[in-house]
C-alpha cells in the first residue's frame, strides 16, 4: 500500500524531479515524479510535469496518456469543472503546431510584382497631390487676401 505524501515531501520530489531535468537526466526526473504522482495522485503539478517530462522526451503518447489518466481520476472524483480545465490544457499543449513561415528566396511572382507597380504608382500620385496643395496654398498666403 501506497502512502500519502505530505507537503514537504511532494515538494522535494518535485524540485528534485526538476533538478534531474535540467542536469540532462531525465529517466531519474520522470522516476521521481511518477513517485510523486504515486504519493500525492490528486496533485495536479506532479500530473502536469509527468506529461510535461514524457511530451520533452518526445514521447508524446505517455504525455497524452498521463492527461488522460489524470482527467478521469478528476472526473470520478465529481472534480468536472477542473477535469474540463484540465482537458482544454491538455488540448492547447497538444495542439497541432503550425509550420513555421519561411522566408522565400529569390523573385516575386507576377501577380506580386503588378500590385507593387501599382502601390508606387498611388504613392507618386499621393505625394503629387500632396505637393500641389502647398504650392496652391503658398500663393494663397503669399497674397495676403483674405481666404
Amino acid at each position: 500500500m501506497i502512502e500519502r505524501a505530505s507537503p514537504a515531501d511532494l515538494a522535494a520530489l518535485l524540485n528534485g524531479a526538476a533538478t534531474l531535468s535540467r542536469s540532462g537526466n531525465r529517466t531519474a526526473a520522470t522516476a521521481a515524479l511518477l513517485t510523486a504522482v504515486d504519493l500525492a495522485p490528486d496533485d495536479r503539478t506532479a500530473h502536469r510535469r509527468l506529461a510535461a517530462a514524457y511530451a520533452v522526451g518526445g514521447d508524446t503518447a505517455s504525455a497524452r496518456a498521463e492527461y488522460d489518466r489524470f482527467i478521469a481520476r478528476l472526473e470520478v472524483a465529481g472534480s468536472f469543472e477542473a477535469a474540463i480545465t484540465e482537458r482544454a490544457y491538455a488540448a492547447a499543449l497538444f495542439a497541432p503546431r503550425p509550420a513555421p513561415i519561411t522566408r522565400r528566396q529569390g523573385r516575386l511572382t507576377a501577380d506580386q510584382a503588378f500590385a507593387l507597380r501599382r502601390v508606387a504608382v498611388v504613392i507618386v500620385a499621393i505625394a503629387a497631390t500632396v505637393a500641389a496643395m502647398f504650392a496652391a496654398g503658398a500663393q494663397i498666403f503669399a497674397s495676403g487676401g483674405p481666404l
